[in-house]
């Protein structure tokens, strides 16, 4: 009997949902804006069923000027992606990407989009989620946004998406995706072949609907999946009545293994796009398809020309070529030099030459190791840039180690450290970077060689005038010539300190050293405490708040480690403790940040009264968590109890509703939930049978056991 209650009342609480659902306002959209672009996150449906499927899609609107990126960007570049935190009952498809466009950057070529970019995707709902269910669809979306500088931005978008027991659409976003739908690449129903030439690939693609497209078409071209072919300005192309022929350059990426696929696009006289998933197997090219050469409109023919020249694989630079290059490469380094990124590091050098001027040798002894360090940062990036590209990865570019979140955050410790030790709350042998009362009695040299390579490896990533040029023709020589760029670049940024450390008039204008420098000093560490901060507002777009959180936790464990230094004493065993903490506090970020997120059975919904009426209508145990974020009882039940394994998969096999009743902020409503149920504070825990009756009250630690078995008992199983 009391089955057939349970039945006939969540029937009826399904009926009612299907009635009340589809007219309340629901929002299948959520919108939120980085520095240069708004991304909103769509969904098809404003209630969805069990079992459902429909299209999500990220829309991006780009501020003038900036482009993201194809799911090929090209010569250089990443694409977007998406890191799902949603609802175990939510599973997100890929993306699917509508044609892109050529984005020349001369001597490179992108594939990517302009002012507004959508990207659908697929979402499938469990069949087992019930009406009444809250459904989270969230995720952390990355995209680099470049214009003459790239920037990696992240946004986090969410939506609530409700359960019903019939589907409700969302009129607007349905229309967005809806038109997005109708430019997505097409199959071929023809046929595509593809051989080989001396100069790369011949595809041919006899197709009706290209054949029809190419009538009035003012560009095509191939877009490759893959890094082995080459991207010139413009493909040669012939076209008969039956479809198309291209010639494309190969790249060094080709092996006797690679299969070449892509996207044939076409555009229209009129400026629309037509698009083709094409695959092409082995064999001679179709018949019909080679009669004439194509003929794009609104090309210059002294500009075709040159493309078509360009279009070959680059060759190494004459003489006057690579003097030019290398002249610009000089340039470039020496505005890094003005670069806000690295300016806090060489104020730290400045210093240093106020100190060493009025001492000749060890002013030269410090100006040459200032260039070692920075001349040998520059050497290593480029050969693991060289590296990468030779093993295939062509995104890698300039000033990418700060896209690693890891890096980002060892350096923003790195800063803090600095500072720590321009303060004068520790010294390394002597002080950093040549400032300090005894550096020339103890090896200022090397503190200088440490500052060369931190200004050099901080100002990598800021591309200034003159460099972005002489970096894009390096990446398409040779190898020789990419290390040549680099260590010209290191040399251009450490040049006017050099000058100035053989300069003997310098020391005439400079203040002989004194008391005075210690204050100097340690004015000096609130410039780095300012770049561990901005390094933190990086941290945060890349990982999210939690990597601010372990590396504020790195912090602590490494001024731990400073403050044992000095307690420790000269002793071996001392030193080795110290040094093994202080590592432990460059490591502990890093390793925090890539601990296993909990993979929860049954995702917390919010708590109101009215959802634990709905829910204890359905006949549902329900479990509600009285927490805040301030409380740090409920974070340890969380982490030890209520995420467990065991305790998850108790709320899934006793079908208990979790939810959420967040104190963080002053809420009456929680207030006097409280206050009815005799709770002083917080953590408050309650358990709802699923016959009825009232619920059972727990407080202070939890146990696994105690809830497991709290939670059989409300589902009445033992």
């Amino acid at each position: 009997m009391r089955a057939l209650i349970h039945r006939y009342t969540r029937s009826l609480a399904a009926l009612a949902l299907a009635i009340v659902l589809p007219v309340l306002p629901a929002s299948a959209q959520a919108t939120a804006s980085s520095d240069h672009a708004t991304g909103t996150l769509l969904v098809e449906r404003s209630a969805a069923t069990p079992g459902d499927t429909f299209l999500g899609a990220l829309r991006l609107k780009l501020a003038d000027g900036w482009h993201v990126y194809w799911r090929n960007p090209g010569d250089s570049g990443l694409p977007p992606t998406v890191e799902w935190s949603s609802s175990p009952a939510v599973t997100a498809g890929e993306f699917r990407f509508p044609p892109p466009h050529a984005i020349p950057l001369e001597p490179l070529m992108n594939y990517g989009y302009e002012g507004e970019v959508v990207l659908p995707f697929e979402l499938k709902i469990a069949a087992d989620a019930r009406p009444g269910d809250q459904l989270t669809i969230s995720g952390l979306f990355d995209y680099l946004i470049c214009a003459d500088v790239c920037i990696p931005e992240a946004i986090t978008l969410s939506i609530t998406l409700p359960v019903a027991a019939t589907p409700s659409a969302d009129a607007d976003a349905s229309a967005v995706i809806a038109a997005t739908l109708t430019k997505l690449p097409a199959n071929l129903t023809g046929r595509a072949a593809i051989e080989r030439t001396d100069a790369g690939f011949r595809i041919g693609v006899a197709d009706p609907a290209v054949a029809a497209a190419l009538v009035d078409a003012a560009d095509v071209r191939f877009f490759p999946n893959g890094p082995e072919i080459l991207h010139p300005p413009l493909q040669p192309a012939r076209t008969g009545p039956e479809g198309v022929v291209l010639e494309l350059q190969a790249s060094d990426f080709v092996t006797p293994n690679s299969v070449i696929a892509g996207l044939l696009v076409i555009e229209t006289k009129d400026g629309t796009q037509k698009s083709w998933e094409v695959a092409p197997t082995p064999g001679p090219m179709p018949d019909g398809i080679s009669a004439t050469e194509f003929v794009r409109t609104g090309v210059d023919p002294a500009k075709a020309a040159a493309a078509a020249r360009a279009s070959a694989p680059a060759a190494p630079l004459d003489f006057g070529g690579a003097v030019v290059l290398l002249g610009l490469a000089f340039l470039g380094g020496l505005v890094l030099n003005l670069m806000p990124c690295v300016l806090p590091v060489l104020t730290i050098k400045a210093a240093g030459l106020v100190h060493t001027a009025h001492d000749p040798v060890q002013s030269r002894k410090d100006g040459l190791a200032y260039l070692a360090g920075v001349v040998i940062c520059f050497a290593i990036v480029g050969v693991i840039l060289v590296a990468l590209k030779a093993a295939g990865d062509t995104s890698v570019g300039f000033g990418f180690q700060l896209q690693y979140s890891w890096v980002t955050a060892f350096f923003a410790l790195l800063m803090f450290a600095v500072g720590l030790n321009l303060l004068g709350v520790f010294e390394i042998g002597s002080s950093l970077g040549g400032v300090g009362g005894n550096l020339a009695d103890k090896g200022g040299t090397s503190g200088a060689f440490f500052t060369g390579l931190l200004a050099a490896f901080v100002g990598a990533p800021c591309v200034g005038p003159f460099m972005a040029p002489a970096v894009g023709v390096a990446l398409s020589q040779p190898a020789a010539m990419i290390l040549a760029v680099f260590v010209v670049i290191g040399l251009g940024m450490a040049a006017p300190f050099v000058l100035l450390s053989f300069t003997p008039a310098f020391a005439k204008v400079l203040p002989k050293p004194g008391k005075w420098m210690e204050t100097f000093r340690q004015v000096l560490a609130f410039p780095m405490f300012l770049t561990a901060l901005w390094m933190l507002w990086v941290l945060a777009t890349q990982a999210g708040p939690d990597a601010i959180l372990a590396v504020l936790a790195g912090a602590i464990v490494l001024a731990f480690g400073i403050w044992l230094a000095g307690k420790v004493g000269q002793g071996m065993a001392g030193r080795i403790a110290a040094a093994v903490v202080v590592i432990g506090g460059f490591a502990t970020a890093p390793i925090l940040m890539n601990l296993p997120k909990e993979q929860l059975l049954v995702e917390g919904q919010p708590w109101s009264p009215q959802q634990v009426s709905s829910l204890r209508a359905e006949g549902r145990v329900i479990f509600v968590d009285f927490t805040a974020t301030w409380c740090i009882t409920c974070q340890v039940n969380k982490k030890t109890t209520l995420y467990s394994a065991s305790v998850q998969q108790t709320f899934a096999d006793t079908d208990t509703a979790f939810l959420i009743a967040d104190w963080t902020n002053k809420d009456k409503v929680i207030a006097e939930e409280l206050a009815r149920h005799g709770a002083a504070g917080i953590p408050f825990y309650l358990v709802y049978p699923a016959s009825g009756g009232e619920p059972r009250k727990f407080d202070g630690l939890l146990s696994p056991g105690q809830i497991e078995q709290a939670l059989r008992e409300a589902a009445g199983s033992i």
